[in-house]
């Protein structure tokens, strides 16, 4: 589908195979604001969709459609050519418009463990303890192989000291690896370049970083950088800040964030050991927008349910999706999980409540 000018027909013009009529046509809807340099992503959207329902009555007989996990366009193209029947409450019209943050880097995964969910989080996240997290499986866990082949090129280094796998995190925060164990995404947000020399920071002194967010306060909604949700509205979030560390460290932390009501934050080990200055049933809404004529928008929560489940995820990641790229006899492979075991046993997140 089209999506984005400048990141897809923009280069796709470039084939031979592209009529050029709709590049010309492209051209006459892709507008630049100066200021931002953004492209007017809806209005490209919109003739994208234009031209999947004209391609479909003019071209094609019989029609197999894959939804690319854009079910939006799919079925709008679908309702278009009058092959659905609106009356009807289909399944797959349920909205899913809030997620805990803590999936915000592996969708796939999140989309397996919640397959068996009949009602999803409609614009604010309810009773996240009702819902059932589906077990954790190889299936969480497999990449396809083109995927597999980048993680050994750029996460396969000799590992002698824990500085070793500190520097790896670093170089990921910079922008200069574009693979994580703990991501399906190609390289970094680009938000992530507001924080990334804290997040380098933060990573030196062994708080490896898994996922974070900057604070956003009334930035408009079509920002490159920080935008969501569509053009005229406002959008905010709250920093937020994901990581491994030490018992130690860990308790450093606490101790400080005592003297600093402004933050709130969780944390667990593997043994279940729970810490934590926010109660058990507190969710929190970390991302929010403003839009003419909506109520206000919550696509991205912090929930304790969430987050333990979450957890046995993030700790198996450590050895199902890093170790195991190192062969067995590799003496980098046997000093990471020494590593590891000793100083990665917590995963903390932390949210900041004030900009």
């Amino acid at each position: 589908m089209v999506q984005r000018y400048a990141i897809s027909l923009g280069e796709l013009v470039e084939l031979p195979q592209i009529p050029h009529d709709i590049a010309s046509r492209m051209q006459n809807v892709f507008c630049v604001e100066e200021t931002h340099h953004y492209a007017s992503n809806e209005a490209v959207k919109a003739y994208g969709l234009h031209l999947g329902i004209e391609m479909c009555i003019n071209m094609f007989r019989s029609l197999h459609l894959y939804t690319l996990n854009m079910e939006n366009t799919t079925l709008a193209i679908l309702m278009n050519l009058g092959m659905i029947d609106e009356s009807k409450n289909f399944s797959f019209f349920t909205k899913e418009d809030v997620r805990p943050i803590f999936c915000a880097n592996r969708p796939k995964s999140y989309i397996s463990r919640t397959k068996g969910w009949e009602d999803f989080p409609q614009g604010r996240w309810g009773d996240s303890r009702s819902a059932s997290y589906g077990a954790l499986s190889d299936h969480q866990f497999s990449r396809p192989r083109a995927r597999d082949k980048k993680l050994e090129q750029e996460w396969v280094v000799p590992l002698k000291s824990v500085e070793d796998i500190q520097e790896k995190f670093k170089e990921l925060c910079l922008g200069n690896l574009k693979s994580s164990p703990w991501s399906e995404l190609d390289g970094l947000q680009p938000e992530t370049k507001i924080i990334n020399e804290q997040l380098v920071k933060i990573n030196s002194k062994g708080f490896l970083t898994i996922n974070s967010q900057p604070s956003v306060n009334a930035e408009r909604s079509d920002s490159p950088t920080v935008g969501w949700g569509g053009p005229v509205g406002y959008v905010y979030q709250k920093a937020y800040l994901e990581f491994f560390c030490s018992k130690e460290k860990l308790d450093a932390v606490v101790e400080k964030c005592k003297a600093l009501p402004s933050i709130t934050y969780m944390s667990v080990n593997k043994g279940e050991n729970w810490v934590s200055n926010t109660a058990q049933a507190d969710v929190n809404a970390v991302t929010w927008g403003v839009f003419p004529a909506k109520e206000i928008i919550q696509p991205t929560i912090v929930d304790p349910a969430s987050f333990k489940v979450w957890k046995d995820e993030a700790f198996e990641t450590w050895s199902r999706s890093w170790a195991n790229l190192y062969q067995e006899a590799d003496p980098s492979k046997i000093c990471f999980c020494t590593f590891s075991l000793k100083y990665w046993d917590l995963v903390f997140t932390s949210v900041y409540h004030n900009k």
